[in-house]
């Protein structure tokens, strides 16, 4: 378990590069939390495409609603 003193540094840490800007740190969590969300979706995308054909009309459904979730997402990490 992390020592207080080693909690005390990370935190010290964490407040002199975002100079103490509590959105920011924020903002910056909430962006990587999306940008996380982001690559699953791509990653699914990558699977999609090696489980189906370009020609199935199941793939081409499947594709379009998952690209639409990853501009939604887009969406959400332009916005911060």
């Amino acid at each position: 378990m992390a020592s207080e003193v080693q909690i005390n540094a990370v935190v010290d840490a964490i407040v002199t590069a975002f100079g103490g800007d509590a959105a920011l740190f924020q903002a910056f969590l909430t962006r990587g939390k999306l940008e996380q969300e982001l690559a699953a979706l791509e990653s699914a995308e990558r699977n999609l495409r090696d489980g189906f054909t370009d020609d199935t009309t199941d793939f081409n459904a499947a594709l379009a609603a998952n690209q639409a979730l990853q501009a939604d997402k887009q969406a959400e990490i332009d916005a911060l």
